[in-house]
């Protein structure tokens, strides 16, 4: 726990330096929903309704040993694609509810040594299912407008075990991190940071993201974990914006068996530049997202690239 520790001291470090700037707008195989979409916004205003669809898919192509990339000893790649469907609603001018959960699909290939030809050979497991479900209340401390054009929000809920963990494939058992969901009930701490210049049409933002893991009734415990991103975005037009954003991932080891695994837990830096496109009603987000620095525990398949698309509708249900 040394390690979340500094993290966290990190993002107390963030929030000092954005506050103070002058302050509208935003694992392996890990189970559970997407932290993209409602998970990076303010809050939606009352009685407003925000309808996020998204697909993000990330290719797990690349192999650490701490913070050197190897040749994989089992040749193992993987992939994991999720559909997500996230609901927010304005309660007050100053709170809102979001609710989050995916449809996630997972696959890993591994190479073996046939017990029969004792030839190498590929062999593939398979994991899908709804994944678990994110329920986040935010509240607005600071509300952004013309004169004063910070912003800042906090939040707190849960992410309930919706998702199934026990998966089989031939009456074998899935590796957890192959399963749509984790089983255990997570704690979450949330906090949003924007800082809007309009006569540079820029603004700066930052968000965090503390998630306390539980255990699920097979003892396991995935490792708690932080993440933070900090970025910018640049409005080429009124229906156009362009954004870029550093994000850090930081997990303590999982336990299980009286024991904390290895080859679990690590630091993980990304970037993750994006386009928006905005109507009057709705915005079109495409993202890609590339490794930029790993340091990790033990030998590890990571994240290659993420790439996806967010489609969000706004629908004021205020009656006139």
């Amino acid at each position: 726990m040394k390690n979340l520790k500094e993290f966290t001291f990190i993002s107390i470090v963030l929030v000092v330096i954005f506050i103070p700037a002058e302050a509208i707008a935003q694992g392996c195989c890990t189970a559970g929903s997407s932290t993209f979409g409602g998970l990076e916004r303010g809050i939606s205003k009352a009685d407003n309704l925000n309808l996020g669809i998204s697909f993000v898919h990330n290719g797990l192509n690349s192999t650490f040993d701490g913070k050197n990339s190897i040749p994989d000893p089992l040749d193992r790649t993987a992939s994991v694609s999720s559909f997500n469907l996230e609901l927010e609603y304005g309660l007050s001018e100053k709170v809102s509810v979001l609710v989050n959960t995916a449809y996630v699909i997972k696959n890993r290939e591994t190479t073996i040594r046939s017990s029969e030809t004792n030839e190498r050979e590929k062999i593939s497991f398979d994991g899908k299912g709804i994944g678990d479900v994110i329920i986040l209340g935010k509240y607005e401390i600071i509300t952004p407008n013309i004169l004063s054009p910070t912003g800042l929000t906090i939040g707190g809920g849960v992410k309930l075990p919706v998702g199934s963990y026990t998966q089989e494939v031939d009456g074998t058992r899935l590796a957890i991190d192959m399963q749509p969901g984790t089983g255990s009930t997570d704690g979450l701490l949330w906090g949003n940071f924007y800082r809007g210049f309009q006569h540079l049409n820029l603004a700066l933002f930052a968000t965090s993201l503390y998630r306390y893991a539980g255990s699920n009734l097979d003892g396991y415990r995935f490792g708690d974990e932080i993440i933070l991103s900090l970025g910018g975005e640049y409005y080429l037009a009124d229906f156009l914006t362009l954004s870029l954003s550093a994000r850090g991932r930081f997990a303590d080891k999982d336990y299980w068996g009286g024991r904390f695994l290895p080859s679990t837990g690590g630091s993980y830096y990304d970037i993750l530049p994006s386009i928006v496109y905005s109507e009057e009603s709705y915005n079109l987000r495409i993202f890609y997202q590339a490794p930029v620095y790993r340091n990790i525990q033990g030998i590890q398949l990571t994240t290659s690239s993420i790439i996806g698309f967010e489609l969000l509708f706004n629908f004021n249900l205020r009656k006139s």
